[in-house]
């Protein structure tokens, strides 16, 4: 997959038969891959290139920057994400004021018509785009077949009789439901972002912690998890954890929530990595103990009780 950065500089050309797949893609679940798996298709098809674009910031971090949209996944892992449904080219620009502000006409024209030379378009059902939203998969397909030889719909897509929506994800992640929201999205809830400097309050009673940047990403309550995770690649090998979601009650309460993650068996410096976790179990609520013995006693039962569940879990 070649990744792209900017419309202008797009390579395509009228004869690449460039088939391109249009949405934000937050969370890249089973119905945002199915768009994709579609896209990918009707390009092998007629011979021509797969193209996804999507930006890289949600529009409201521009639009309302004062209180931005939470995302399930940030844009990096985003990214390898949809690498795994192998299309040719991921265009992914930053979403500006000067974007928000170009008609859905505007659009069509200079980026799909102009810069991509797209033959085929393919969208979800409720895609929207443009300024103020006004354009929508019908404007596209009225583009068809004078503009584009074809505009695929795709309808919405179900999973155990309930329609997957990133909202729908989104309640799950915030009510603490990871294993309805990893039904929906087809993978675990994750958490992603760079290890950067804490209190190094875990290694003081024995139990190092990688403090997580995690921005502006939906957390689940906060409370213990039992979590696996990988050093900035999906294909990277895998490490079982614990993680704490919170304010660090026992020993300040704090106004920014942090995520720090203990890695079972590991001794590596993971300073200036990035970890991508998989958020796997819920182990216990937050709690505020009299001291650091009685979290450290506690520590240890967690630990127990995720290795536990990590037994049953691999002979599932």
């Amino acid at each position: 997959m070649i990744e792209l950065t900017t419309i202008e500089k797009c390579p395509f050309q009228p004869s690449d038969g460039v088939v391109c797949a249009l949405g934000f893609f937050d969370g890249v679940h089973r119905a945002h891959s199915r768009i994709i798996e579609t896209c990918c298709e009707q390009a092998n098809q007629r011979g021509g290139a797969s193209v996804v674009f999507t930006f890289q910031n949600h529009p409201s971090e521009v639009l309302r920057p004062e209180a931005p949209a939470p995302l399930l996944m940030p844009y990096s892992l985003k990214k390898q994400w949809i690498e795994t449904l192998k299309p040719d080219y991921l265009v992914a620009v930053p979403f500006t004021r000067e974007l928000s502000q170009t008609s859905a006409e505007t659009f069509i024209q200079q980026s799909l018509i102009h810069c991509f030379h797209a033959r085929e378009i393919v969208v979800g059902f409720n895609f929207a785009f443009g300024r103020n939203r006004e354009g929508k998969p019908e404007m596209l397909q009225q583009k068809s077949p004078a503009e584009f030889d074809r505009v695929t719909i795709v309808e919405p897509m179900s999973h155990n009789g309930e329609t997957i929506s990133s909202s729908r994800i989104r309640q799950s992640v915030q009510t603490g439901d990871l294993d309805h929201a990893a039904d929906l999205l087809g993978h675990p809830v994750q958490i992603a972002g760079g290890v950067i400097k804490g209190d190094q309050r875990g290694r003081s009673i024995g139990f190092p912690t990688a403090n997580i940047d995690y921005s502006n990403q939906l957390l689940p309550p906060n409370g213990v998890y039992g979590v696996r995770a990988r050093k900035n690649s999906l294909n990277a090998d895998p490490y079982w954890g614990v993680m704490n979601i919170g304010v660090v009650p026992t020993f300040k309460d704090q106004p920014k929530r942090t995520v720090e993650v203990h890695l079972l068996d590991f001794n590596e410096d993971l300073y200036g990595s990035g970890l991508i976790v998989d958020v796997l179990a819920n182990i216990r609520v937050e709690q505020k103990f009299d001291g650091p013995q009685p979290l450290i006693d506690q520590i240890h039962r967690d630990i127990t009780a995720f290795r536990q569940w990590i037994k049953e879990y691999i002979q599932s």
